[in-house]
């Protein structure tokens, strides 16, 4: 059985850089149930707003579909390390 994927974009805008690290620990402490048989991924963004994705590759049958979740997990790849340069550049300033 393929496992769910929720993808979770913490807003973290107005938050020191040197603090985001435990920021995103501290909510990854609160937000992960321990019945949740799934990938939870989170990523930090300089937004003030958060949000939450699921990816359920379960109902990804179709050959639409499972082009259009290609899409979407190369688009969440691509977040991830724009997101972590951008906390490196923060962490050498």
């Amino acid at each position: 059985m393929e496992k769910l994927i929720l993808v979770i974009y913490v807003g973290v805008q107005g938050i020191r850089s040197e603090d985001i690290k435990y920021f995103v620990e501290k909510i990854s402490k609160k937000i992960t149930p321990s019945t949740f048989e799934g990938e939870i991924i989170i990523i930090p963004i300089h937004s003030p707003n958060t949000r939450i994705e699921c990816i359920n590759p379960k109902y990804i049958t179709k050959e639409e579909l499972i082009i259009e979740h290609t899409e979407l997990m190369k688009k969440l790849h691509e977040e991830l390390q724009y997101q972590l340069e951008q906390l490196k550049k923060e962490n050498n300033e």
